[in-house]
């Protein structure tokens, strides 16, 4: 009896619905282009630059929203603008 209730527990946790997310892609000045979404109850952006994923928390930042971890950081401005600052360069970007 157990081991049904809990087969049907672990069926129905699978079958609730997906947390919506945010998305964008952004194309860049210098040609660079990636992919963030943001997810919620999460405090990071995850972006996809250059065939890599990473997860950046989010940091504190009174002009805009910044993330940063490991070298990599994101900030994003109104209007769609953002900067990324990856691989020791910088861009200026725009959302599609």
């Amino acid at each position: 009896m157990r081991t049904g209730i809990l087969a049907l527990l672990g069926a129905l946790a699978l079958a609730a619905p997906a947390q919506a997310q945010s998305f964008s892609r952004y194309n860049c000045a210098d040609g660079a282009n990636f992919e963030v979404a943001f997810y919620p109850g999460t405090n990071a952006a995850y972006v996809q630059v250059d065939g890599k994923s990473f997860m950046l928390p989010k940091r504190l930042s009174l002009t805009s929203q910044r993330f940063t971890k490991s070298g990599i950081s994101l900030s994003m401005k109104s209007g769609g603008k953002a900067t990324l600052k990856h691989y020791g360069k910088t861009s200026q970007c725009q959302a599609k």
